[in-house]
């Protein structure tokens, strides 16, 4: 199998996962969080759902695409240069 298979469905599966785990940390605090007050004045569910967690997840897909992803060639230059073209 190509490699490049493998680290494009390796890189499907993590953008995936962090997708997920997006939605469930989103949802939990927007509808499962009270009303008070936060830091910044607004709602407490409002600043953890719609504030901190877009950052906090945004700092974790730069991380996943600087350690995890990598730069693969798309074209096949494999099959040009092999011998039994």
């Amino acid at each position: 199998m190509d490699k490049r298979y493998l680290q494009a469905n390796k890189e499907a599966r993590l953008s995936l996962y962090i997708t997920i785990i997006y939605l469930i940390f989103w949802i939990t605090f927007a509808y499962f969080w009270g009303d008070t007050p936060g830091i910044l004045g607004f709602p407490i569910w409002f600043e953890l759902s719609c504030i901190l967690t877009p950052i906090g997840f945004l700092l974790i897909c730069y991380l996943v695409v600087k350690w995890q992803f990598s730069n693969i060639p798309l074209d096949n230059t494999e099959a040009e240069h092999s011998p039994n073209k």
